[in-house]
């Protein structure tokens, strides 16, 4: 009897933990403050916290589940904001006009792949130009196999405690006012810029530079990318960056 009741006892348990380890769907309010497992089960759109979903909570694995986030357009708000968070994976949505489709602010172990980020093409009338993906002072980023089209800049990367990054194997493709690819610079109050990263096995295509790194941001390796430009392909103000078998064509 007494080994039946332990069974049993560990049977709930067992039943519970599954349970408790099952995936979620994103609330209601966009706002994810709890680790686990999520699914976007509808389209999302802009909330009041000035993105369509929020991530503010630490090994979150968040499944789009091939939906849309949708913007408001004219370069407001953002589709993901992702803000000072450990080991948070998203992938698998479309994401389309907004200021910025991703934001990852002050993070560490994020990983963004398999998403598709769609601007509206709009003029530069001030910057930031619409934006892809966005990396502010974070660490050990992953943003592989995304498609970014008809935004301004497509990956922009920021701050000196932005370091040890991976961009790889993206397609980026600018429309009628595209600027910039794939832009390394400094971030507000902090003079210096990323460093130690890989920008490796990118499709740029169609953006007057393919790559530009600042002054301020050193040592970082531009490797195995194809760019077709319409002024410059790589732009490395500092020289200790490297600029490795790239392919670099001038579009007509």
């Amino acid at each position: 009897m007494k080994q039946n009741l332990v069974m049993g006892t560990c049977l709930i348990s067992c039943i519970l933990t599954a349970q408790d380890r099952g995936t979620r769907n994103v609330p209601g309010n966009g706002v994810i403050d709890m680790p686990g497992e999520y699914v976007l089960v509808n389209d999302a759109s802009l909330r009041s916290h000035g993105a369509a979903i929020l991530v503010t909570a630490s090994n979150v694995t968040l499944n789009l589940n091939g939906r849309n986030i949708v913007g408001p357009g004219g370069r407001n708000g953002a589709g993901i904001l992702i803000r000072g968070v450990n080991g948070v994976n998203v992938f698998n949505g479309f994401v389309t006009n907004h200021a910025f489709g991703v934001i990852i602010e002050n993070c560490t172990n994020v990983r963004l792949t398999d998403l598709q980020i769609r601007g509206e093409g709009l003029a530069v009338a001030a910057p930031p130009p619409e934006t892809g993906i966005m990396i502010v002072q974070s660490r050990n980023v992953v943003i592989e196999h995304n498609a970014i089209y008809n935004t301004g800049l497509g990956i922009f990367v920021r701050g000196s405690r932005s370091w040890g990054n991976r961009i790889a194997n993206n397609t980026l493709t600018g429309g009628t006012n595209a600027l910039l690819g794939i832009c390394y610079n400094p971030a507000e109050t902090d003079p210096n810029g990323p460093r130690g990263d890989l920008v490796h096995a990118n499709l740029v295509s169609g953006f007057n530079v393919g790559v530009q790194m600042s002054q301020t941001s050193p040592a970082n390796v531009i490797k195995g990318n194809t760019i077709a430009f319409r002024i410059t392909a790589i732009d490395l103000h500092n020289m200790t960056n490297l600029d490795v078998e790239n392919a670099k064509i001038q579009l007509p």
